[in-house]
């Protein structure tokens, strides 16, 4: 498999990265303290039309010239950004950069796919961990595409593609 969901949440950290903004794609384990503001991009949730991949797309040629079968299934894709900020930056820090990455993935989507909502929740004080933290989730339309293999009957790749509105 190629990982295509996650290439997908990494592209979206990059543009945020791009954008100016402190971003990094969510870490298992603990995380570094970070000085300023950051947003810890995941993929939360993936929902699928209903009927697999039913939707034949057409032929694609491969690298060795062979011809295969491309089937496409309508999804959903869910980010959610969690916004950190050091206790000394205060919450209005997790507020600007939520405002800022908000701004970002309406205006340019979201590496690729249009944002279909995003929300911001309130800026919330965690004591244990002397961090503010607020919540920002990005809802995307997408194609997951895959290629059928030599034997047709077997996925052999899947990719993101973009969906309008």
């Amino acid at each position: 498999m190629s990982g295509a969901l996650g290439a997908w949440r990494d592209r979206v950290a990059e543009q945020l990265r791009e954008a100016g903004l402190n971003a990094a794609a969510a870490m298992d384990g603990a995380a570094p303290r970070w000085r300023e503001a950051v947003a810890a991009v995941s993929l939360s949730r993936v929902v699928c039309a209903s009927g697999g991949f039913q939707d034949y797309l057409g032929l694609q040629t491969g690298p060795d010239g062979a011809e295969r079968e491309v089937y496409g299934q309508e999804v959903e894709l869910t980010l959610t950004l969690d916004i950190f900020a050091p206790r000394d930056r205060g919450g209005d820090a997790c507020r600007r950069l939520a405002e800022a990455a908000a701004e970002t993935l309406v205006c340019r989507g979201a590496a690729g796919l249009a944002a279909l909502e995003v929300r911001t929740g309130p800026v919330e004080f965690l004591e244990r961990e002397g961090l503010y933290r607020q919540e920002a989730v990005c809802r995307c339309g997408a194609w997951l595409t895959a290629v059928a293999g030599d034997g047709g009957g077997v996925f052999t790749d899947f990719a993101v593609k973009g969906r309008m509105r």
